[in-house]
C-alpha cells in the first residue's frame, strides 16, 4: 500500500503550488511563502525519519557516516543527523533572506500584486501540505525499523536535491528579476521548474552493474588521466567501492 500511496502524496505536495499559482491564481508571494514551508517541514519529517531509525535501528552510518565518493579516510565524525540537517536548514535560512530580497524587488510599483501575500490563502496551503507530510511520515513509521540505511540516505538525498533546487532558482531568478520586466513569465518558468525537479525524485534510478556498450565505446575514445585504464574497468571499480560504501553504512553499530 505504502508503494501506491506515498507517489500519490508526492503528487499531492507539488500540485497544492502549482495548482494554486495556474488555476488559483496566487500571487508570486503567496506560493514561494508556500514553496518554503514545503521545504522546511519535508526537512523536519526527514530527521524525525532519521532520529527514529537511528533509535530503532542503529547502524554505522547514523554515527560514522561514508558519503558517496570517499575514502575510509572521508568519514564524517559527525552524526548522518547533524550533517543532514545543517545542510537542509542551513539552505532554508538562506531561502528566506533571498525570499525577502525577491519580494522586495517585486514590490515595485509595478510588481506590487506579483509580490502580494494573501496570508491566509498561504497558510491554508501550507495546512495542506502539512497534512500531505504527515500522513507520508505516519505511513513510514510503520514500517521504518525495517527500512535499510541506504533507504533512509536515498530519502535525505532526495530532500537535499530539492532544497538546492529551490535556492538555485531562487537565486537565477532573483537576477532575471532584477535585470528585466518580465517577473510575472519568469515565476511562470520557475513554478514549472519546480515541478519538473520535484517529479523528478519520484522516478527510480537506473544503477545497471556494468557499463552499458554504448557508453564503453563512445568514453573510451575521449582521452583520460589513465589511459592503460578502460572506461568499462573504472565503472565496475566505482561500483564495487560504492557498494563496499554501503555496507559500511549498514553495518550494525556498537556503541564505544
Amino acid at each position: 500500500m505504502t508503494r501506491f500511496l506515498s507517489p500519490l502524496i508526492l503528487l499531492g505536495v507539488i500540485a497544492v503550488p502549482v495548482v494554486g499559482w495556474f488555476v488559483g491564481g496566487w500571487a508570486g508571494g503567496t506560493t514561494l511563502v508556500v514553496y518554503w514551508f514545503e521545504t522546511v517541514a519535508a526537512s523536519v519529517f526527514i530527521c524525525a525519519r532519521i532520529l527514529l531509525h537511528r533509535r530503532w535501528a542503529p547502524r554505522q552510518g547514523h554515527f560514522r557516516y561514508q558519503a558517496g565518493g570517499t575514502t575510509r579516510r572521508g568519514t564524517q565524525r559527525s552524526s548522518f543527523l547533524a550533517g543532514f540537517a545543517v545542510t537542509s536548514f542551513g539552505f532554508s535560512a538562506a531561502h528566506a533572506v533571498f525570499l525577502c530580497a525577491i519580494l522586495f524587488l517585486l514590490g515595485k510599483e509595478d510588481n506590487r500584486e506579483l509580490a502580494h501575500v494573501d496570508w491566509r490563502t498561504a497558510g491554508l496551503g501550507c495546512l495542506v501540505i502539512l497534512g500531505f507530510l504527515t500522513a507520508d511520515f505516519a505511513m513510514d513509521v510503520l514500517s521504518l525499523r525495517r527500512w535499510s540505511f541506504w533507504r533512509l540516505e536515498q530519502l535525505a538525498h532526495r530532500g537535499l536535491s530539492r532544497v538546492v533546487v529551490v535556492h538555485l532558482t531562487l537565486v537565477f531568478g532573483l537576477i532575471g528579476i532584477a535585470l528585466t520586466d518580465a517577473a510575472d513569465a519568469l515565476f511562470g518558468i520557475f513554478v514549472a521548474l519546480k515541478t519538473l525537479a520535484a517529479l523528478s525524485t519520484a522516478l527510480p534510478q537506473w544503477e545497471p552493474r556494468e557499463a552499458p556498450k554504448w557508453l564503453s565505446g563512445m568514453m573510451n575514445r575521449v582521452p583520460r588521466v589513465r589511459p592503460d585504464e578502460r572506461f568499462e574497468d573504472s565503472w565496475t571499480k566505482d561500483r564495487d567501492a560504492e557498494i563496499a560504501r554501503r555496507e559500511r553504512n549498514e553495518g550494525q553499530w556498537v556503541s564505544p
